[in-house]
């Protein structure tokens, strides 16, 4: 059994294969649930109103952020279009994370202050549980419960209200 994965190794995976690369341990996930696609398609609906199809993009996308971390966030808005075969996207200007219970601590624990470090301006955590949407950046964070809206400053005009999200 091979004790760290690499980037090298995660590129050898069949296209589409639902794994992500997290401190060199390859983890693989179950399908998310009902709900939490209902939220990530509805951020996705409202985040084509702002940007260009072509960077707003759903999971499973590939972002490479060192040899042995490949995440695939539930959304990311990309600054530039990569070319048609590639798989990692780059690094994006923002990246939307959906939490579950199974995810929900690796994706805030882990995956929020890589993603930060490598370059990505807001990192969106969306909580149904707690009801709450949090914007992550390096100066801090930011959060929305209730009919409160939150506004990204890299996306502009891109506002969620949890409750609308939420419901």
């Amino acid at each position: 059994m091979q004790e760290s994965f690499t980037s090298a190794d995660y590129a050898r995976l069949p296209e589409g294969y639902p794994a992500q690369l997290i401190e060199g341990c390859l983890v693989k996930d179950e399908a998310p649930t009902y709900g939490h696609q209902r939220i990530q398609s509805w951020l996705h609906a409202v985040l084509v109103r702002f940007v260009d199809p072509d960077l707003a993009l759903l999971s499973p996308v590939d972002v490479v952020l060192s040899e042995h971390d490949v995440y695939q966030p539930d959304l990311v808005v990309l600054e530039r279009a990569p070319q048609r075969t590639d798989r990692n996207v780059g690094i994006p200007l923002l990246a939307i994370e959906v939490l579950s219970p199974s995810t929900s601590k690796r994706d805030r624990e882990v995956k929020t202050g890589h993603l930060l470090a490598a370059g990505v301006a807001e990192v969106w955590l969306v909580d149904p549980e707690q009801e709450v949407v949090e914007v992550h950046t390096t100066s801090g964070v930011r959060e929305a419960r209730g009919a409160a809206s939150i506004a990204s400053r890299v996306v502009p005009d891109f506002v969620v209200v949890p409750d609308d999200l939420l419901r």
